[in-house]
């Protein structure tokens, strides 16, 4: 909503957040589906000129404690792995820092940071990505400059999926359940 709302102004993350006050990396959550304050909510609707009440039907509380993860991955460099991430992989580059050395990517709901800080132990990262279909983006991925470990299978573990590798030698694991795990947990099968 927030981001339609944004997008029919013609502003990027950066103007919303300038406007209402808030960061970038809050405007980019919220916009990811994460929960909003009331405080948060009420400038950016301020700055939106919309009531308030638009916003909160779509800022649905959540009952969790967690709400996600964001692996953040070592990589040599972060323009070079930014710019991977966009021509192979297809994410979206939400933001780059130069000082210090950051990076931020996302594609549909998956977020991925990495960073310079830990050069040294760049290619040792392992990033899991669940897809809603693996084999569209295993297709997808057959003609990009990518190198994959192994080919697309079922596994033992539930789940068919793939691997690749990035430009820094991390790992991304593409990854689709074969069944339908929700069902069969409100169905009262427990492994």
């Amino acid at each position: 909503m927030i981001k339609q709302l944004r997008l029919e102004n013609g502003w990027s993350q950066e103007q919303l957040a300038e406007f209402s006050g808030l960061s970038v990396r809050t405007i980019q959550r919220i916009e990811r589906g994460q929960n909003a304050g009331l405080e948060s909510l009420k400038c950016i609707a301020a700055s939106l000129l919309v009531p308030v009440s638009r916003l909160q039907k779509h800022n649905e509380q959540v009952n969790e404690l967690f709400l996600g993860a964001t692996p953040i991955l070592p990589v040599n460099s972060v323009v070079d792995t930014a710019r991977f991430y966009q021509q192979q992989l297809g994410f979206d580059i939400e933001t780059l820092w130069k000082d210090p050395p950051y990076g931020v990517v996302a594609r549909g709901m998956a977020v991925i940071e990495f960073g310079e800080g830990r050069k040294q132990s760049a290619g040792t990262g392992v990033c899991l990505l669940f897809v809603a279909d693996v084999d569209a983006v295993y297709q997808e991925y057959q003609d990009k400059k990518i190198e994959f470990v192994g080919d697309i299978s079922d596994r033992d573990y539930g789940c068919r999926d793939f691997r690749v590798k990035d430009n820094n030698g991390n790992i991304l694991i593409i990854s689709s359940p074969l069944i339908n795990q929700k069902a069969l947990l409100a169905a009262g099968n427990h492994l």
